[in-house]
């Protein structure tokens, strides 16, 4: 990988230009026109030198394939690289990471965009029912870094509880205390000493943690009804001291910025090759004396043209607890009946697939009557953005308020909380003007619509995933399964009845004018807000499924505790499929320590 000379300059662009009257954003267009011009336009911002440039094509051999360069295979990829000994390749079936994803505001605006995004939904069901008949909506990074670019970007360990279910669920030496000096090798906290306690984080590992540079005046009056509605405020989610309450979340940024591990731990070395809109379908095996390993893979370049490349070492999947599984199924790893289904030839029969595990909840919308429905994102904010990578632009609004209750049916004896709650408002969204103040809609008099999330962390509903076909184009098919257990539902009703609490309080209503938004409850609005079926028919209308999903290649079904899939020597899975149970948290911060797990044990086998 060589830069080019174009690679590691900037345009000059004035850093002082006044942007007044500039339209900031009117539609996805020229929102990737302008304001990736302006974003281009800082080096600070764009890093250009340090962007990481593709092979043109690939070496017929290599002693490590990786499959995915998300968060889990960035990290894989980056650690065995840092031996120059080891000929490394990663193969990313996206390209490279757009320049508008780093301002923190725009984590939404690539959703969906076929360039970045699966564009992946479940089979419509009886949940998500507001979007359709189309299934949910599951944003799934397809570029350099993954679903990183599409996420919140918060940063959580889980709980030591979570990783004791990991052990009891077959995955021996997982347990919390093995699994500490991991998070520790990735955590680069910048607030150790004045927000989060040190014996709780790491300042040593490259991943930049912090909170967001801003926080919209309103966050700190959600505060105020958090403490009216009496609910703790914490600092830190991470300590097991103060394992529930609400707090401003430490996130992946630095500089204004989104960070992710590919930025963090990819860098251009001559033993690793990046080779970018690389669709992977299948993983090459062959059986000698009764024994499988894996040799290599089949990837489409971007031409539409089949590649294949062998690995003398091992085979890595790290794309992903959807495309991974997919991946086995098409090598011939999978369920026996699901691949004699499409004519695969059987190479392993394993429940691969299986074990579809995902964090889900309901959505709540309210309506502020009592504020004005204006545009966060203006040519003011622009300006401070691009002058000090501060303001809104280097934030997510009031979606960095997280917190951790526990339900009716939690065990807080082991200190394991699962709820999770999360906001939805005052982002830095597009202009149409750029103006100062300028209204959203045609009837901004109905006040700025905010929205809450109240999501279960260990709901007993467990789905799966199969394939489409034999077309490796054609998406999997996805049942998560949502509300098969009526557990899910008593958690997810205790989940909203604590919303209910934080809305009804005195700062909400009086400041605010806070009240549920009619349009939202319009299908519900038989029963009576709040009551029992009201709840039920609102999960099921505005289900929130978080983008959370794991398991699907677990330890201890598909993989040995050293991430080794049975039967299969020489390839491994490394990401958020190998996990058998879901941690009670933000899950990035998980995924990003078996990735650093994964590399030491291949690591430690190599070189013995």
């Amino acid at each position: 990988m060589i830069l080019s000379p174009e690679a590691c300059s900037c345009p000059l662009v004035d850093e002082g230009a006044s942007l007044v009257n500039t339209p900031v954003c009117s539609g996805v267009i020229l929102f990737m026109a302008l304001l990736e011009g302006f974003l281009k336009g800082r080096c600070s911002i764009s890093t250009p030198c340090k962007r990481i440039e593709p092979v043109s094509s690939v070496d017929e051999q290599y002693d490590f394939i990786v499959v995915g360069a998300g968060t889990a295979g960035s990290i894989v990829a980056g650690r065995l690289s840092e031996d120059g000994n080891n000929k490394v390749l990663l193969l990313e079936a996206g390209g490279p990471e757009p320049i508008g994803v780093r301002p923190p505001s725009f984590y939404r605006n690539f959703w969906s965009q076929q360039d970045v995004d699966w564009k992946y939904r479940t089979v419509p069901a009886n949940y998500c029912l507001d979007q359709e008949g189309q299934g949910c909506q599951w944003p799934r990074g397809k570029a350099l870094g993954g679903t990183a670019l599409l996420n919140g970007m918060m940063y959580h360990r889980g709980h030591k509880a979570d990783y004791e279910d990991w052990v009891n669920a077959g995955a021996e030496g997982w347990s919390w205390e093995e699994n500490l000096p991991y998070f520790d090798m990735t955590e680069g906290n910048k607030e150790i000493g004045t927000v989060v306690n040190g014996s709780y984080h790491s300042d040593q590992g490259p991943l930049p943690v912090k909170r967001f540079n801003h926080q919209p005046p309103f966050v700190y009056d959600l505060f105020d009804a958090i403490n009216e509605a009496g609910l703790p405020v914490i600092q830190d989610m991470t300590n097991p001291a103060t394992s529930d309450g609400f707090n401003i979340a430490q996130t992946f940024n630095l500089d204004g910025q989104r960070y992710t591990t590919a930025r963090a731990y990819l860098s251009q070395k001559s033993n690793l090759h990046v080779t970018l809109n690389a669709h992977v379908s299948k993983v090459l095996t062959s059986t000698v004396d009764g024994e499988t390993r894996a040799i290599g893979v089949q990837f489409y370049n971007k031409s539409g043209l089949l590649n294949t490349v062998y690995a003398s070492k091992e085979v890595i999947l790290s794309a992903g607890a959807l495309n991974s599984p997919q991946i086995l199924m098409l090598s011939g790893i999978g369920p026996n009946q699901t691949l004699q289904n499409f004519g695969i030839p059987v190479v392993k029969d394993l429940p691969v697939g299986q074990n579809l595990r995902n964090h889900y909840g309901i959505t709540l919308s309210f309506i502020m009557t009592a504020v004005d429905n204006t545009r966060v994102l203006d040519w003011s904010a622009l300006t401070q953005y691009l002058l000090t990578r501060d303001g809104p632009m280097s934030s997510t609004g009031i979606t960095q308020v997280t917190g951790l209750l526990y339900s009716s049916l939690a065990d807080r004896e082991r200190n394991q909380t699962d709820l999770q709650f999360f906001f939805n408002g005052f982002y830095a969204e597009c202009s149409e003007t750029g103006q100062v103040g300028e209204k959203i809609g045609n009837n901004s008099a109905s006040g700025r619509t905010i929205s809450a999330n109240g999501v279960a962390l260990l709901p007993r509903s467990v789905g799966y995933l199969t394939l489409n076909s034999a077309n490796p184009f054609d998406p999997p098919l996805f049942y998560p399964n949502y509300f098969d257990h009526p557990d899910d539902m008593v958690m997810i009703k205790d989940a909203a009845r604590y919303l209910q609490g934080i809305f009804d309080t005195d700062v909400m209503k009086n400041k605010y004018g806070v009240k549920l938004d009619p349009s939202s409850t319009a299908k519900c609005d038989t029963s009576s807000a709040w009551s029992d079926a009201w709840l039920q028919c609102m999960a099921r209308e505005h289900t929130d499924p978080q983008n959370h999903q794991l398991g699907t290649a677990a330890i201890g079904l598909v993989l040995d505790p050293q991430l080794r899939v049975y039967g299969v020597n020489n390839l491994r899975v490394i990401d958020a499929s190998s996990m058998p149970t879901a941690p009670t948290g933000n899950p990035q911060g998980a995924i990003m320590m078996v990735a650093e797990r994964g590399a030491d044990f291949i690591k430690k086998d190599w070189s013995s």
